[in-house]
C-alpha cells in the first residue's frame, strides 16, 4: 500500500504536467498527391529560363529621360515605389510599377511622355532594392534572412545557411515563391535531388522562401526533448526529496534523491 502510494505521488504530478503541456507544436506537410504534385511542378520549375528582376514596393527607381539637353536641370531622379506599387512621376502623375520589369516601366513613362517632350524615351533602373532578400528557415543550422546578391540557387542557399540540421525531411524542402498574378505557390523537392544533378538548379527571385520540414524522427526527438529536458528543470531528472527502490519492500526517505539513482538498504550507490 505504501508502495502504491509513492508511485502515486511521484508519477501523478508527471502525469499532469506532461498533458497540460501537449504536443509540442510542428508545422505538417501537405497530403501525399499536393507533395506529389509540388514536386513534378518544381521538376518544371528547374526547366524555365532565369525569371527578370520585377519591381517591388518598397524599390527606389531611377529614372532619366534619355534625350534630355544640357540646359534642363534634372530635379528629381530617385522615385520611391510606395507600398501600393504606384510612383508619382512629374507631369505624368500616378502610374502603376510593381510587379513590372524596370524595362516595362520605361515603355510606359516613354508612351505617357509623347505629348510632353519630342523626345519622351527614358530609362529605368533599380538603385536600391530592399527588398532583394530570401528567407531561409525550418531544420538548418542558420535559419535567416539572406541578401540576394546577384544569381543564386536554391541549394546555394540552403549550403549558405549552414546545410541541413540530422533532424530534416531532406526529402520534401519546399520553396515558396509568388507567380506572376501575386499569388504564392508551392514547390517541393529533394536535396539529394539538387546534390545528385538529378535536378538543374533553380535560380532565386526576391522574396522567395525555403523551409526545411522536420522529419518523423526529428519529431520524436523535439518531443522527448521537450518532455524530459525542458519542461523538468533537474538535470533532466525529477527531484522527489524521496530515495527509494522499487524491489523493495521498505522504503526510507532520505530527503535528497534523483529518480535516475535507486539504492538498495546496503548497496554502494556511485
Amino acid at each position: 500500500m505504501k508502495r502504491r502510494f509513492l508511485r502515486g505521488l511521484l508519477l501523478g504530478p508527471l502525469l499532469l504536467l506532461l498533458g497540460a503541456c501537449g504536443t509540442p507544436a510542428k508545422i505538417g506537410l501537405p497530403d501525399a498527391r499536393t507533395l506529389e504534385a509540388g514536386h513534378a511542378a518544381y521538376a518544371q520549375l528547374a526547366l524555365q529560363p532565369t525569371p527578370p528582376v520585377l519591381v517591388q514596393p518598397g524599390d527606389t527607381l531611377r529614372i532619366s529621360r534619355d534625350a534630355r539637353s544640357p540646359a534642363e536641370e534634372d530635379r528629381q531622379t530617385l522615385f520611391v515605389v510606395q507600398p501600393d506599387g504606384y510612383i508619382h512621376y512629374p507631369y505624368v502623375g500616378r502610374l502603376a510599377v510593381a510587379g513590372l520589369t524596370p524595362d516595362q516601366v520605361s515603355q510606359r513613362l516613354t508612351a505617357a511622355g509623347t505629348q510632353l517632350y519630342r523626345e519622351p524615351r527614358v530609362t529605368v533602373n533599380i538603385a536600391v532594392a530592399p527588398s532583394n532578400r530570401i528567407f531561409v528557415g525550418g531544420e538548418v543550422h542558420n535559419p535567416s534572412v539572406y541578401e540576394l546578391n546577384g544569381q543564386a540557387s536554391v541549394e546555394q542557399a540552403l549550403i549558405g545557411a549552414g546545410g541541413l540540421l540530422p533532424s530534416a525531411d531532406s526529402g520534401n524542402i519546399a520553396l515558396v515563391r509568388r507567380d506572376a498574378s501575386g499569388h504564392y505557390q508551392r514547390y517541393f523537392f529533394a536535396f539529394s535531388d539538387l546534390l545528385s544533378g538529378n535536378l538543374p538548379p533553380v535560380a532565386l527571385q526576391r522574396g522567395d522562401l525555403i523551409f526545411v520540414p522536420k522529419s518523423g524522427i526529428g519529431n520524436a526527438v523535439e518531443a522527448v526533448d521537450m518532455y524530459f529536458t525542458r519542461l523538468i528543470p533537474i538535470n533532466k531528472g525529477i527531484g522527489v526529496g524521496l530515495n527509494y527502490d522499487l524491489n523493495q519492500s521498505d522504503v526510507s526517505n532520505s530527503g535528497n534523491t534523483n529518480i535516475r539513482t535507486v539504492c538498495s538498504a546496503g548497496a554502494n550507490c556511485q
